[in-house]
C-alpha cells in the first residue's frame, strides 16, 4: 500500500527550492546593474577616418571662413541628394563640396568645440555618405554630433 507525505504546513517541497533561487537571481541583478559601466558606446568606436584626422590635425592648414550662423547655439548640416550629387547645406546655405564643409566644420569647431552638430540626411542619402559627414565632425573635436533618423 502506498502512502503519500504531506507537509504538516501545506507547503510543496517545491516551494522550499524555488526561494533560494529567486534570492540567487535578485543578487545578480543588483551586482551586475551596480557594476555596469553607463559609457556612451559611440565614443569608443573608431571612426572610419581616423587615420585620416591624425594627418589632418598636424597638417596645419589655415581653417576656412566660419560660416554664417545666426547664433551658435547648433549646427545644421542638410544632406540633399540632387541630380545624382550630393549637396551639403550648412544651416540653410549650400556648401560647394565635401571639402569646403569640412573647412567650415574645422573652422566653427575651432571657435566653439561644445556647439552641437546636427546631421540631417534625406531618405535618399545613404548611410555611408551620411556617416562620413559625422567623422568629420567628431574628427574636428565636435563634442555632440547627432544623427537625424525618420
Amino acid at each position: 500500500m502506498k502512502t503519500t507525505f504531506t507537509n504538516p504546513r501545506g507547503r510543496t517541497s517545491l516551494d522550499n527550492m524555488m526561494t533560494p533561487m529567486i534570492d540567487v537571481v535578485f543578487l545578480l541583478l543588483v551586482f551586475f546593474l551596480t557594476t555596469a559601466s553607463f559609457q556612451r558606446p559611440e565614443k569608443l568606436l573608431p571612426g572610419a577616418l581616423s587615420a585620416e584626422a591624425q594627418s589632418m590635425r598636424g597638417a596645419g592648414e589655415p581653417p576656412a571662413e566660419i560660416p554664417p550662423a545666426d547664433d551658435l547655439s547648433d549646427c545644421v548640416i542638410k544632406i540633399r541628394m540632387q541630380e545624382s550629387s550630393l549637396v551639403y547645406l550648412w544651416n540653410g546655405n549650400p556648401s560647394d563640396s565635401l571639402e569646403s564643409l569640412k573647412g567650415q566644420v574645422q573652422a566653427i569647431l575651432s571657435v566653439r568645440p561644445d556647439v552641437p552638430i546636427i546631421v540631417d540626411p534625406e531618405d535618399s542619402v545613404s548611410a555611408g555618405d551620411a556617416l562620413r559627414v559625422y567623422d568629420i565632425a567628431k574628427r574636428y573635436g565636435a563634442l555632440s554630433v547627432f544623427m537625424v533618423a525618420r
